[in-house]
């Protein structure tokens, strides 16, 4: 339980102010280490630290590149990966972006597992902290070290990290260049260089060799007792698994706070543990329950429908697909508002032949109320081995009716094709890593060379994915330097542009389909479209889910999902009523309503056939 309260007033502030690792005590030098990397987002707090062990080559690369500043989400796809990786790896843009540095050789295996040496470690910072290096060190540094010759390549990298600040003496004093990094010493030397004001020397001068070691302490020095400083200061205090934290007055956007009624929180709970009459029911899984339940209802207050905290419970159930992964109804669905809600059914999948529509809210399943459940409850009613049947009673436009599914095998195919009338009708039914690589394929070796009239693309039912994949399927529309959409964060805007130009580049006969299951990157895509004016776009409005949302798991198992950001048009278009606080979602050019769900079981889609319509009589 203890443990969980901190967690509940980090999530009220939303800046990290003490991690978890066990095995890193908040007075040893490594704590202001590591707590400046986490803020600066280059590390994760964890269980255990293991200050001594070494760095594997994809700690490094990642670690390296965020305290460099590299976002993931907005690095180019041009350069390839090594032979043995593939795009849906969490690890690809870190190293896609190592290759185009000239870093790693990208044409060999990538061995992530391969300890980085001391010497690796140090060039490759040096390198990108953009430090330039001299052909012949100082004699300054040469006498500093001992048994090492003058002409050995790695000497100059040592001697731009030392005079930066990144290595203190007792780095060069045992200079160990082919020994193995550890985690110690790269947490260290990223904090060194972060505190010492990005300095970029190359060499020694005389006084430079006298005053740095001394300044590069006191400074080091200075930061400890702030921080030492700042936590006793607290008024706040709790206890943690690894003894007593005070958590201190914090700054976010410029302005000082305090966590609002924090001291009323832990005396509510301080007068529960020692007044209340069934103290015996007051178990360690009840306390945390009642932690749990605070946060939960934290998040709720914010009154936003797209955050919320997920319990730990609810978080392992809820990142399962309600299909069960190979078998069940087949369905994306999300908590929104309490109300397990229906996003989109999966395409082909027994709940699309159903009936089942995008923005139903699931109310019985087999008779059985579930309000109040878990979503993980939910799951469990609902999914089943293929051939057996379950009844939902759910709620559409204020009426409720129930649908008997029969459970199948699920498949979730990321790009789909067929023809009409020789017009191709591209289906995007999600926004993964790999979309644009089968989205690529599809156009190089089945539309491109039959030089169609035009195409379709259909959005319908798909509720988004990743931002990086909406990035990389706006390419194909646009030429190098367009926008794709903008990310307008609390800190301020982010443009997404087009990094080349694109295959569909000037074809100007496409017509999108979307419905009221379109919705996030699929949105994205859509909107841009229409505001270039590329095609047309016909069925009904999207979902209108204008926000960015981003999930943190915790050490307890919960999950947190905050919307940090909302997205614009190239037009800077949002789509939100400000006066109804409602989304509005993409307006179609065309407006076709949706199949019913009898045309749906008679395969009559008067929205395609107007789609195909639309390319022919162009």
């Amino acid at each position: 339980m203890r443990k969980f309260l901190v967690l509940l007033l980090i999530s009220v502030i939303l800046v990290p102010q003490g991690f978890s690792f066990r095995d890193v005590a908040n007075h040893s030098k490594l704590y202001p280490q590591i707590q400046t990397l986490i803020d600066k987002g280059v590390m994760e707090d964890g269980t255990f630290f293991r200050a001594n062990d070494p760095v594997p080559a994809q700690m490094f690369w990642k670690m390296l590149l965020l305290d460099a500043e590299f976002d993931p989400n907005s690095a180019t796809f041009e350069t390839p990966l090594p032979p043995n990786m593939t795009e849906d790896d969490s690890l690809a843009q870190f190293i896609r972006e190592a290759i185009r540095r000239g870093f790693i050789d990208g044409e060999v295996d990538f061995d992530r597992d391969r300890n980085v040496t001391r010497s690796e470690a140090i060039e490759f910072i040096v390198k990108t902290k953009g430090i330039l290096t001299v052909k012949t060190p100082s004699n300054i540094f040469m006498r500093k070290l001992s048994n090492i010759p003058k002409s050995a390549s790695y000497v100059p990298y040592f001697e731009a990290a030392y005079a930066s600040g990144i290595l203190e003496d007792i780095d060069i004093y045992d200079l160990k260049p082919k020994g193995l990094l550890t985690r110690r010493d790269f947490v260290r030397w990223l904090y060194n260089f972060t505190t010492n004001g990005a300095d970029k020397k190359s060499t020694l001068n005389p006084r430079g060799a006298i005053t740095r070691a001394r300044t590069l302490r006191n400074r080091q020095r200075t930061t400890e007792e702030q921080l030492e400083n700042k936590t006793n200061s607290s008024p706040i205090r709790i206890e943690s698994l690894n003894g007593t934290i005070n958590l201190s007055e914090v700054r976010s956007a410029g302005e000082g706070f305090r966590i609002p009624n924090g001291r009323i929180l832990e005396e509510i709970f301080r007068v529960v543990e020692s007044k209340y009459r069934f103290s015996e029911q007051l178990t360690e899984e009840k306390k945390e329950a009642m932690v749990e339940a605070a946060m939960t209802a934290l998040i709720k207050a914010l009154g936003d429908k797209y955050s919320s905290y997920i319990e730990p419970e609810k978080a392992k159930d809820f990142r399962a697909d309600i299909n069960g992964k190979f078998e069940g109804i087949g369905a994306f669905v999300e908590l929104i508002e309490d109300e397990f809600t229906i996003v989109a059914p999966i395409k082909g999948s027994p709940a699309e032949a159903a009936g089942v529509l995008a923005g139903d809210i699931i109310t019985h399943v087999n008779d059985e109320d579930i309000a109040g459940y878990s979503a993980g409850k939910i799951v469990d009613l609902i999914k089943g081995p293929a051939g057996s049947y379950v009844t939902l009673t759910i709620l559409r436009d204020e009426r409720t009716q129930k649908i008997t599914i029969t459970r199948g095998k699920i498949t979730i195919p990321a790009i789909t094709i067929k023809w009409e009338k020789s017009v191709p009708v591209i289906g995007i039914h999600k926004f993964t890593n790999n979309t644009q690589l089968d989205f690529a394929k599809i156009l190089k070796d089945e539309v491109l060379p039959k030089n169609p009239r035009g195409i379709v693309i259909d959005l319908r039912n798909n509720p988004g994915g990743l931002l990086t994949s909406a990035v990389s399927m706006g390419e194909f529309f646009l030429d190098r330097g367009d926008t794709i959409f903008f990310t307008d964060y609390k800190a301020g805007k982010n443009s997404y542009n087009s990094s080349r130009k694109g295959e569909l580049f000037g074809q100007k006969n496409i017509v999108v389909l979307q419905n009221k299951g379109t919705a996030s990157a699929s949105e994205i895509l859509s909107a841009m479209i229409q505001d270039y004016g590329i095609g047309t776009i016909i069925g009904t409005k999207s979902v209108g889910k204008d926000s960015v949302q981003e999930i943190t798991n915790y050490g307890n198992g919960g999950s947190l999902k905050l919307t940090v950001a909302k997205w614009l048009t190239p037009k800077g278009r949002w789509f939100h009523d400000s006066d109804k606080e409602e989304e509005q979602g993409v307006i179609p050019d065309i407006e076709i309503p949706d199949p019913t769900p009898e045309e749906r079981k008679q395969e009559i889609d008067h929205q395609l056939d107007r789609a195909i319509q639309e390319v022919l009589n162009r």
